[in-house]
C-alpha cells in the first residue's frame, strides 16, 4: 500500500512525512482553485532538490494547457504528474511523449456525473487513476469523502492503479481500506494536519495504519494461494 502525504510546503513538511515513512510527497503547484497550501514553482523547486532518493514527488496541478503542464514540471523536476482537472486522453499523451520518464496520474471526482467510460479513455495513456472529492470552490483538499461504493466498483473495473483520496484521516482509513479493495495507494493531506500544518502524529498514525493493512492483505492472499496449491 503506497502512501502519499499532499500538501507540502517547507522541508521541514518534507523531511516529517518521510521520516514518517511516506512513498510520495505531492506538490500544490499551477493550481487555479482554493488551496491554502499551494505553493509556487520556485519553492517547489528549492525543496524538492532536497528530497532523497526513493521517495517520489508529484506535482499536483490544475492547469488545463498541456504545455504549460510540460514547462513546469520540468522546471521543478518531479518525477510523477497529478492531472487534477479536467484534461483530454489526448493532451495527457502529449505530456507523456514529452516526458517519457514522468509517470502520469489522472484525477476523477467521484459524484453524480463520473461515468465509467470516462474512465475507460485514459486507460493505457495514464499511469495511475486517483479517486478524490470536490466541491464548488475545492479541487481537492476538501476533507470531504465521497461515496466509496462507486470507488470500489471502478477499482474492480479498471485495470490501472487506483488510489484513493478525498477526507481520509487516520480515524476512517482502515474503514475506507475495508470498504474500497483492490487499491494501489492512499493520498492525504487535510486529513494529517492541525491548523493547517502537517501534524507528525497525524501523518505516522495515517501511514501505520495504511502500511498494516497492505502487510495484512499480501499475508492474506498469500495464504489462500498456498491452500488452493495444497488441494492440487
Amino acid at each position: 500500500m503506497r502512501v502519499k502525504i499532499c500538501g507540502i510546503t517547507s522541508l521541514d513538511e518534507a523531511k516529517l512525512c518521510i521520516d514518517a515513512g511516506a512513498d510520495a510527497l505531492g506538490f500544490l503547484v499551477g493550481i487555479t482553485h482554493l488551496a491554502e497550501d499551494k505553493i509556487d514553482k520556485k519553492k517547489a523547486r528549492e525543496i524538492i532538490e532536497k528530497i532523497p532518493p526513493y521517495v517520489s514527488t508529484v506535482a499536483v496541478t490544475h492547469l488545463t494547457d498541456a504545455e504549460e503542464v510540460i514547462d513546469l514540471c520540468r522546471f521543478i523536476n518531479v518525477s510523477t504528474v497529478q492531472i487534477h482537472n479536467t484534461m483530454s486522453p489526448e493532451d495527457v499523451v502529449r505530456i507523456k511523449r514529452a516526458a517519457p520518464a514522468m509517470k502520469i496520474v489522472k484525477t476523477f471526482h467521484v459524484n453524480d456525473q463520473l461515468s465509467m467510460e470516462d474512465i475507460r479513455r485514459f486507460i493505457g495513456i495514464a499511469d495511475a487513476i486517483l479517486l478524490d472529492t470536490k466541491t464548488e470552490t475545492r479541487l481537492g483538499g476538501t476533507g470531504l469523502t465521497h461515496d466509496w461504493t462507486v470507488s470500489s466498483r471502478i477499482a474492480k473495473e479498471i485495470n490501472v492503479p487506483i488510489i484513493l483520496a478525498g477526507g481520509l484521516k487516520p480515524d476512517n482509513l482502515k474503514n475506507a481500506l475495508d470498504r474500497v479493495s483492490l487499491l494501489f495507494g492512499v493520498d492525504v493531506n487535510s486529513g494529517v494536519e492541525t491548523d493547517g500544518r502537517k501534524d507528525r502524529c497525524k501523518v505516522k498514525k495515517f501511514i501505520e495504519v495504511a502500511k498494516e493493512y497492505g502487510t495484512l492483505k499480501i499475508n492474506y492472499d498469500r495464504s489462500k494461494t498456498y491452500r488452493s496449491n495444497d488441494k492440487i
